[in-house]
């Protein structure tokens, strides 16, 4: 090779590593071994295998090409002293063999040998078998190296094991105190409260009142928080918390449940009426207004008594009768209520009710009534909405303001809704006349991305059209995920379902919601339309959401409707439709017969 040649070899040697080529045939030696430096390999060679443990030392080989047949010592016999002082991953050997034979390849193999090449052999494959050995060798050494490193920062990190050790614990202690305290306002999570809570019951002694729980539920947070964003909601929690925890003695403990829910450990030295003044005095300073970058907000609370042991014992009787009396306070909004023997009961009544409700909605027990809505000004039938009845069997008709609400809780709502549509839409068929049916659909609903194709498909099975059908949704039920309420609605729309408001003016009235959502119709909440004859703001009220509708091109509907003088005053404003018992209540079958109205001469909204 010219000098150039050289320079050009030991500066691809120095990339592609040393070879030791170990075959006792001169001419196989000679020419494997200059096609390989001529790829850019350095590359020793020997004629025989005695003695090649110790070249591999003294030349700093980094692969060994051997011959496995050969006179003086086997391939065999030098792969076993190789792999007596030398790794496979340092170390690798291709063995070389004339006789592509499967036992002398699975001796090779199980030798230690890396990998082997057939003659004659192929250039291309050699070449790019060494590489893939060579590349596995310095993925090993580079391994070698950061391991070696690491032990030497091991070492050198020893003397400040004490300190790390302490630090550690300083740590452990921190994410104790995070996994038992709520990260957002600092009081005490769920499991500290249980854990709390537990501790005082094992110290219950013969003291009549040993001390009480009480269940702090916030009575406005939610649409404060859904119309303000949820980082005014986290300062609010924030506020709250810092005012609870401030305004109970230093024995008691305070803690966040989770969401708007705190509950509250009180000892109860002067006994029930102790127990009383602490709620007022919570309950004063919640219902204070809380300032929040500019905004003036008041939220309020109900707070639920459960005192032990009198109320239970147990960890889960307190937290049950706590939040069973903080139910029933919120009835009163701002108020608080001891747990007694009535809440008791109508816990017992309102579980049975439940009972029966699961085996009422699948028997299709609930059953649809339809309320007639009528064209204000002819007095024709337009429609009908849909409202839920449940004849018991042994109990007589149950109030729907009963069982839906246990329905909500108990998550039976969607399960009622399809059933009571199915029903309706059927007997609606079987009715003279192209009248609507309006149906209402709870916020879970609306929220649920396969309700439109749940509609569609009941439609389908029931063969009610799609263009007879009107869904009603609040407004409240729309707020915090406006596209995915607009994103169904439209699905339904687009297929000839009509989109109605309900309760319009009563939750945010927000004349956004009329501009992003695909709404047909409003309906004028009855809490404005029963007084709209004796109050005057009511009448002003109504008067100015008709006017809203109709410049919005949407149609009006008022409910509640139950004298001529309403009736008449609607009409003045320009009401398209009314409902109400002065047109009727709510029926079986889909049938009205009014004034001069038959059901021939129904006609669509």
């Amino acid at each position: 090779m010219s000098s150039a040649d050289s320079v050009e070899s030991a500066a691809a040697t120095s990339r592609l590593g040393r070879i030791l080529l170990v075959d006792d045939q001169a001419q196989n030696r000679d020419m494997l071994g200059r096609r390989l430096e001529r790829r850019g390999y350095e590359v020793i060679l020997r004629e025989s295998a005695v003695g090649v443990e110790d070249a591999i030392i003294r030349d700093d080989i980094e692969l060994v090409l051997l011959d496995w047949m050969m006179p003086e010592r086997s391939g065999h016999d030098a792969l076993i002293g190789i792999r007596g002082r030398f790794d496979a991953e340092h170390v690798p050997v291709i063995v070389v063999t004339a006789l592509d034979d499967g036992d002398i390849v699975s001796t090779a193999l199980e030798g230690g040998a890396n990998d082997y090449i057939t003659k004659p052999i192929d250039l291309r494959v050699l070449t790019a078998r060494v590489k893939a050995q060579l590349d596995r060798r310095k993925a090993v050494l580079d391994l070698d190296a950061i391991r070696n490193d690491l032990e030497k920062t091991v070492q050198a990190r020893t003397q400040d094991l004490v300190a790390e050790i302490s630090e550690r614990e300083a740590a452990e202690a921190r994410a104790q105190s995070l996994a038992r305290h709520d990260p957002l306002t600092g009081l005490a999570n769920r499991r500290h409260f249980l854990e709390e809570l537990d501790r005082r019951l094992n110290l219950i002694g013969p003291e009549e009142i040993a001390f009480a729980l009480m269940f702090v539920d916030l009575d406005r947070f939610k649409p404060i928080n859904d119309v303000h964003g949820h980082a005014i909601g986290d300062q609010l929690l924030q506020v709250i918390a810092t005012r609870l925890q401030g305004c109970i003695r230093d024995d008691s403990f305070a803690a966040r449940l989770g969401g708007d829910e705190f509950c509250v450990l009180v000892e109860t030295p002067t006994g029930r009426e102790g127990v009383a003044v602490a709620a007022r005095r919570i309950l004063n300073e919640l219902s204070a207004p809380i300032l929040v970058n500019g905004l003036k907000l008041t939220v309020g609370a109900s707070i639920g008594i459960a005192l032990c042991p009198e109320d239970g014992r147990s960890a889960a009787e307190l937290l049950q009768r706590g939040d069973a009396a903080m139910l029933r306070a919120k009835e009163d909004r701002g108020a608080y209520k001891f747990f007694d023997s009535s809440i008791d009961e109508q816990l017992k009544s309102k579980a049975a009710l439940e009972t029966d409700l699961r085996a009422a909605i699948p028997n299709g027990d609930i059953v649809p009534y339809f309320q007639p809505v009528l064209h204000l000004a002819t007095g024709e039938l337009a429609g009908f909405e849909v409202l839920a009845r449940w004849p018991h069997l042994e109990r007589g008709m149950i109030s729907p303001t009963l069982f839906i609400p246990v329905a909500e809780e108990a998550g039976l709502v969607d399960a009622m809704f399809w059933a009571l549509l199915a029903q309706a839409c059927r007997k609606a068929l079987e009715a003279p006349g192209l009248f609507m049916l309006a149906v209402n659909i709870s916020p879970s609903q609306i929220r649920d991305q396969w309700f439109p194709e749940k509609v569609l498909r009941t439609l389908r099975e029931t063969g009610f059209p799609a263009q007879r059908l009107e869904i009603e949704v609040t407004e409240s039920a729309m707020i915090g995920d406006i596209q995915r309420a607009k994103s169904s609605l439209m699905s339904l729309k687009n297929q000839g379902v009509r989109i109605a408001l309900d309760d319009f003016g009563t939750g945010y009235s927000s004349l956004f919601l009329l501009r992003a959502l695909p709404i047909d119709k409003l309906k004028i909440d009855r809490s404005f339309v029963s007084s709209l004859v004796s109050d005057r703001e009511s009448a002003t009220i109504v008067g100015a959401l008709v006017g809203l509708g109709k410049a919005l091109g949407l149609q009006i509907t008022a409910e509640g409707v139950e004298d001529q003088a309403t009736a008449t005053a609607l009409q003045a404003m320009g009401c398209e439709f009314v409902q109400g018992f002065f047109y009727g209540a709510a029926r079986e079958t889909p049938s009205f017969i009014g004034a001069g109205v038959s059901p021939a001469r129904t006609k669509t909204a």
